[in-house]
């Protein structure tokens, strides 16, 4: 059995422009009926719920268009570039791509610089971030106790001192990462001075 042989993809595509946002009746049906558990979610529910779901809904949709848009122009790129090919009305979508390699030889660019790399640069984040994270419980607990201490139940402390820890980790994990890049280049700046 020889399987059947495909029109190649120029004769295929239609005078149509390839659309990014196709969708059938089935995930409309699919969107409108989450919409509407969405809306009675909203309804349904009192104090700072409504603001919680919503953001989180938010969140989701904004996600979930995000990948639909990155895979559609992955799956359409050559698509719209054949497409484009059978439009010579059409202005030319500069800069074209191809050849581009054999170009950017010819513009004799200094080497890289080693901050492009994935090594690792960082040595020790997981000290700091432990450091940050004792730094953080104690000095909140002191915190909590010293300013709302009589006004609070031990759950609101214990959950405060763990919020706080929390920052103090972030906080030294933002800090030990910016303060290795920002060495690696300085180190990297002064080789290439000398």
């Amino acid at each position: 059995m020889t399987p059947s042989r495909l029109p190649p993809p120029v004769a295929r595509l239609s005078r149509r422009e390839p659309q990014l946002l196709r969708f059938r009746l089935r995930q409309m049906f699919y969107m409108v009926t989450l919409a509407s558990v969405l809306c009675a979610l909203l309804v349904g529910t009192e104090g700072p719920w409504p603001w919680l779901i919503s953001l989180a809904a938010l969140l989701a949709a904004a996600h979930v268009l995000g990948n639909l848009l990155g895979t559609r122009l992955r799956d359409t790129s050559q698509e719209i570039v054949a497409w484009r090919a059978l439009q010579p009305e059409l202005d030319p979508d500069l800069p074209v791509a191809t050849g581009l390699p054999i170009e950017l030889a010819k513009l004799n660019l200094p080497p890289g610089t080693p901050l492009a790399s994935h090594e690792r640069i960082a040595r020790g984040t997981a000290w700091f971030v432990a450091g940050g994270l004792a730094l953080g419980l104690v000095a909140g607990s002191m915190a909590i106790a010293l300013t709302i201490g009589p006004r609070i139940e031990w759950a609101g402390w214990v959950v405060g001192t763990i919020s706080c820890g929390v920052l103090g980790a972030w906080a030294a994990f933002l800090a030990s990462s910016f303060s290795s890049i920002a060495r690696h280049a300085w180190r990297h700046a002064n080789e290439r001075s000398n």
